[in-house]
């Protein structure tokens, strides 16, 4: 008894750790910017999973003395070029305007039915750029930057590295974060755990180890009703159809039926009171 006590806090102790360490971006690549180079900041501000796309707010940013952009308002037009993105791949900057964050939604490739080890990829090319007096778009200096605190439930990943030609690429990642992937295992185990005790106590009853009592009956109905909650209530939302569904949930609910037959069974057996 003593042991199994010691491992429940233990397992509070770890999913309250995993949480309180929160959800992080981890950014590589080369931190240094050049001079007069546009710095391009990267802030994840969703992740929908459903859709697999990760919601970023694109910044430019110069140095001071920058030819393009202060950091508040355009002096000179240009453009941001973003690809693997749903929408346009452009964002055009006209002279006097204020420079504000724009979303960005890049398209990931992921399946959310492997929660909650599903993961999303995706390598994106920037740079920003001019247009010349023949109207060819040249790359200006770019530099690729990421801030921002994370997003809840996920582990973000950017790493930045120069493409050539004058692009820079970012590859991107997403991952649950480990609090995320220790509540659901967590609470998969436990839906793992009603089937059993319902089981045991239908077993004991058919052989006649305990009394045959019909509000056990109800007790077992209301478990049944209770799973398909419990399953709702998984983080992150997984459809219907997923491998958590095929590989436990299905088989939860069977183990439940089996035991609701298995008590009508000895209840039969029992005959009139």
């Amino acid at each position: 008894m003593g042991g199994i006590v010691v491992a429940i806090v233990a397992l509070y102790i770890t999913v309250v750790v995993l949480y309180a360490s929160g959800s992080g971006i981890v950014s590589g690549g080369d931190d240094d910017v050049p001079p007069g180079a546009v710095s391009l900041v990267f802030t994840p501000e969703k992740m929908d999973a459903a859709t697999s796309r990760l919601t970023v707010s694109l910044l430019p940013t110069q140095a001071e003395g920058g030819e393009y952009t202060n950091g508040i308002t355009v002096d000179k037009p240009f453009a941001v070029l973003v690809s693997a993105v749903a929408g346009s791949t452009a964002v055009h900057y006209q002279p006097s305007e204020l420079v504000a964050p724009t979303e960005v939604s890049f398209v990931m490739d992921g399946a959310i039915e492997q929660w909650p080890f599903d993961r999303y990829q995706v390598t994106s090319f920037v740079v920003a750029a001019v247009d010349d007096a023949d109207g060819e778009t040249v790359p200006l200096p770019t530099a690729v930057t990421v801030s921002g605190r994370g997003i809840t439930g996920w582990d973000i990943t950017m790493t930045e590295r120069d493409a050539g030609d004058g692009l820079f690429a970012v590859d991107i990642s997403a991952s649950r974060s480990g609090a995320t992937v220790a509540f659901g295992i967590v609470l998969l185990t436990l839906m793992v755990i009603i089937p059993t005790l319902v089981l045991i106590v239908a077993i004991a009853v058919l052989r006649g180890r305990r009394k045959v009592e019909v509000t056990t009956l109800g007790w077992m109905g209301a478990m049944v009703f209770a799973t398909i909650p419990l399953r709702n209530f998984l983080p992150g939302s997984p459809p219907i159809g997923s491998w958590i569904d095929y590989l436990i949930v299905l088989w939860v609910i069977a183990a439940l039926v089996a035991g609701l037959v298995i008590f009508v069974i000895a209840w039969w057996r029992r005959g009139p009171a």
